[in-house]
């Protein structure tokens, strides 16, 4: 399945909908009655907006319409919308659901926000079978082929990898990298040596192999000495 077929794939089509037209008391006793905080509201097949308990309840001795309230105008996703073209722009959509329509703009179902990040995270490995490492490097004459190729040298799988800048004002970047390693600890003490400065890592071990990795680092200073 492409990433681009996600939203497709996970559509939920049985979600509660209403239209523009119809009267808030009834709407708001649905909601109450199936414990939603929103559902998406349409106007001629359309999204128009998604309206909330918070949008009605101070309206719920009235009989006004759905569309006499002022409810702030919501987009929805495309049906093949890529999956990280969405995830870049989930922060604007105010509801635990997304509201899905065609290429036409006609609304075909909703996806849950919580789907969308689970496969976030499973596109970027961020389950614990993976570990982090964010390295320190300079914006010009950086390749990240070499990194990727020292990582690799030094026996770890990359698994995802993205860069961001180090601060608002500094001219570095960060490189953060998911990775599989057997010795994340004996990979770690090797970029140091090849100069690479490490902002961060994952924890060296579990807790229940604290006293081995103590013993296997007692064993190395010994060594160096």
């Amino acid at each position: 399945m492409l990433l681009n077929e996600y939203a497709e794939h996970h559509l939920d089509t049985t979600f509660p909908v209403f239209t523009d037209e119809e009267l808030v008391i009834e709407v708001l006793a649905l909601m109450e009655e199936q414990a939603l905080d929103c559902a998406p509201v349409l106007h001629e097949g359309k999204v128009m907006a998604v309206v909330t308990l918070l949008d009605l309840l101070p309206e719920q001795d009235s009989i006004k319409m759905l569309k006499d309230l002022k409810l702030d105008h919501d987009e929805s996703i495309g049906l093949h919308e890529h999956l990280f073209d969405i995830v870049a722009r989930i922060d604007s959509f105010p509801c635990a659901v997304i509201p899905v329509s065609k290429e036409d703009g006609h609304y075909v179902g909703v996806i849950k926000k919580r789907t969308l990040l689970e496969k976030i995270t499973d596109v970027f490995h961020l389950d614990e079978d993976g570990v982090t490492l964010e390295l320190d490097v300079p914006t010009y004459n950086l390749k990240l082929s070499e990194v990727i190729a020292t990582l690799e040298k030094n026996d770890a799988t990359v698994l995802s990898c993205g860069i961001y800048p180090a601060a608002p004002e500094g001219a570095g970047m960060v490189v953060s990298f998911r990775l599989q390693t057997h010795d994340l600890f004996r990979l770690v003490t090797n970029l140091e040596k090849y100069g690479y400065l490490i902002r961060y890592t994952s924890p060296f071990f579990r807790e229940k192999e604290d006293e081995m990795r103590e013993k296997a680092l007692e064993v190395m200073r010994f060594m160096e000495m």
